[in-house]
């Protein structure tokens, strides 16, 4: 007697556990499992630089810029620098941005999540000049 009742109690068991899952015992059905994440938005700008000489006039190496982004909006990169650097010039890549009285100037802009590296000099015209530049990123 006890061995019949634990057998019906597996056999309903089974039959449970295949009625959950929507699938009859001897069924060679297939099942399905989705699965949901969420990235967080990470975007950077750094700039690789060593210290670069201030009394030289002409073109100043300050190193590799490396940018990360990965907002699906895309990007701005901007340069923050000093006052005493308005007037010169910042090249990117061999692109030139003059450097206005604002103490901001927009380098570089993706629409898409980009990585990107490139080169970044500042052209002095007289020397004796100092300041500091700094790299922001701006998600769009």
């Amino acid at each position: 007697m006890l061995k019949s009742t634990v057998a019906a109690a597996m056999a309903a068991s089974a039959l449970a556990t295949s009625a959950a899952w929507g699938a009859a015992p001897g069924d060679q059905s297939s099942y399905s499992l989705q699965l949901t994440g969420y990235v967080a938005v990470s975007c950077r700008a750094q700039l690789s630089a060593t210290p670069a000489p201030t009394a030289a006039a002409g073109q100043i190496p300050l190193g590799q810029m490396d940018e990360f982004c990965n907002n699906a909006n895309g990007y701005e990169v901007w340069v923050d620098y000093s006052p005493s650097l308005a007037g010169d010039t910042l090249e990117v890549d061999g692109k030139s941005y003059a450097l206005d009285a604002s103490g901001s100037t927009r380098i570089d802009a993706s629409a898409t999540p980009a990585i990107a590296s490139k080169s970044v000099a500042l052209d002095i015209p007289t020397g004796g000049v100092s300041g500091a530049v700094s790299i922001r990123v701006v998600t769009l």
